[in-house]
């Protein structure tokens, strides 16, 4: 953390992402969407939009429409980079029925570095611009077997903010600059297409991917719900990786229970969370306040953090500050990425053998091809992965010894209380390397209008706890701001 500067880490992003705004030759378009329809969705969750089905007062196709039309309308964000054109057809073939799962005939954007075996995978880059998996992601033909629809494929940034420390937050040569649609406010990445799509309400639900925040801070930039379950909960077949010890696909919705139903369709755990606003009653929080930290804090995030606690505190929980052993934030990360990235992306690429780039060796030179149109802010990552080599055994060691420092840390933390809280992104090189579940919800605006949300922290395999005592939370802030809009749109 020595030497850090978020302030000036936003700054240059915004300017970054201000200035691909301006930019008129995209790499792709959307096709043009020949649908019509009259019916008003915004702000529906699922129960409604099942109950509107259920009692005819709209089809499965007029929801497909909707939102097809809202990608359309809704274009010059750059947050989707590809349409399901089966989508529609897939929408009219369905009929509401009662034992049918919550997200059946529920349009569902995946991030663009989930596998499909009909639409591409790509990462967002122009090297895989015409990649097509042999099959779906496992957790695609979970939703599909619970006849959730498939709607596209949203930006990120590229490689899910794995091929350049100069690269702007969801950028990608295929998808171009994703913007935040509260104002010029920095995105957040890399799942950032499928946060500001949700934002824009251009689908009920998102799955975007993490590694280290990819989740959390899109969702806290563009105020939604976005879950970073337990390592391993989730399956990363056919997800072109990063790091398959820090990897894991996430749900992202307007609100909690949203995020539950789509969680529950793509994972197989059989219990059911207990939905209660009166959740965090009696529950220990314990607000991070270690250096590294506060190190990330911003003008007016003392004041957020201390508001928010003192509104828990009126509902019943039990809050204090707490400081995390000072070793979890001694871990090496970096090497372990640019190792299992490389290793990962040449296993993924094998989903199609016939497909001429068959590693990172290939994707560098298709990107020197045209750096200004491949990779404008470099692929220095890229070319690390693929020339720094390192011992198995040396990398499994310091795996293990990042697990052992950040879990130990937080297990101590959970000796103390139930659940962990900050801002935003700002404990994620924590609770990542440990593979615990983190969730944030839309919790405020600073006086600028960005966004900020609250994030969660719970113990390994509590996702669903952490879920409730989100939703609890979630609660509150509904009746403070009764009229709340999180979306701009």
């Amino acid at each position: 953390m020595s030497g850090f500067n978020n302030d000036d880490y936003l700054k240059l992003q915004v300017e970054k992402q201000v200035e691909n705004t301006l930019k008129t030759d995209s790499f792709q378009a959307l096709p043009a969407i020949d649908v019509t329809s009259d019916v008003d969705l915004l702000s529906k969750d699922i129960v409604s939009l099942q109950e509107m089905v259920k009692n005819d007062v709209i089809s499965y196709e007029d929801i497909v429409s909707f939102y097809l039309n809202r990608i359309k309308t809704f274009e010059c964000y750059n947050s989707v980079l590809e349409i399901n054109d089966l989508a529609l057809g897939e929408a009219k073939e369905k009929f509401y029925h009662p034992s049918h799962d919550m997200m059946y005939g529920i349009p569902v954007l995946i991030k663009g570095n989930i596998g499909t075996k009909r639409m591409h995978t790509t990462a967002g880059a122009a090297a895989l611009k015409t990649f097509v998996c042999d099959d779906d992601a496992d957790i695609v033909r979970k939703l599909k077997k619970r006849g959730a629809i498939i709607l596209g494929k949203t930006n990120l940034s590229e490689w899910a903010n794995f091929m350049s420390t100069e690269s702007s937050n969801g950028y990608s040569a295929l998808g171009g600059q994703t913007m935040n649609p509260y104002g010029p406010f920095d995105v957040g990445g890399s799942s950032s297409g499928s946060a500001v799509a949700v934002a824009c309400q251009l689908s009920p639900v998102t799955i975007g991917t993490e590694t280290a925040g990819s989740i959390i801070y899109p969702a806290s930039q563009n105020s939604v719900v976005g879950l970073k379950p337990t390592l391993g909960v989730l399956s990363t077949d056919r997800i072109i990786p990063i790091s398959e010890s820090h990897d894991t696909a996430g749900p992202m919705a307007r609100t909690v229970k949203d995020t539950y139903y789509l969680f529950k369709a793509i994972s197989d755990i059989k219990q059911v969370a207990d939905f209660k606003k009166d959740a965090l009653k009696n529950i220990r929080i314990g607000v991070i306040i270690n250096e590294p930290v506060l190190t990330y804090y911003r003008e007016g995030d003392e004041v957020i953090i201390a508001e928010t606690m003192d509104v828990l505190r009126k509902c019943g929980a039990r809050v204090v500050e707490i400081t995390l052993d000072s070793t979890a934030f001694e871990t090496k990360v970096f090497d372990i990425l640019k190792y299992e990235f490389r290793k990962g992306v040449e296993n993924f690429l094998k989903f199609n053998p016939e497909f001429p780039i068959k590693g990172l060796r290939d994707v560098i030179a298709f990107n020197e091809k045209n750096m200004a149109a491949f990779a404008p802010y470099n692929h220095e990552i890229i070319k690390q992965s693929k020339d720094e080599y390192y011992d198995d055994q040396v990398i499994k060691t310091q795996i293990k010894i990042n697990q052992n420092l950040t879990r130990s840390a937080l297990n101590r933390a959970f000796e103390k209380v139930d659940v962990l809280m900050t801002l935003s992104n700002y404990c994620t090189s924590v609770y990542a390397p440990a593979g615990y579940p983190a969730i944030n919800v839309p919790g405020t605006y600073r006086l600028s209008g960005e966004p900020v949300g609250i994030t969660l922290i719970g113990k390994s395999g509590d996702d669903l706890k952490l879920i409730e005592y989100a939703y609890a939370y979630e609660s509150i802030i509904n009746r403070m701001n009764p009229n709340i809009e999180r979306s701009s749109k």
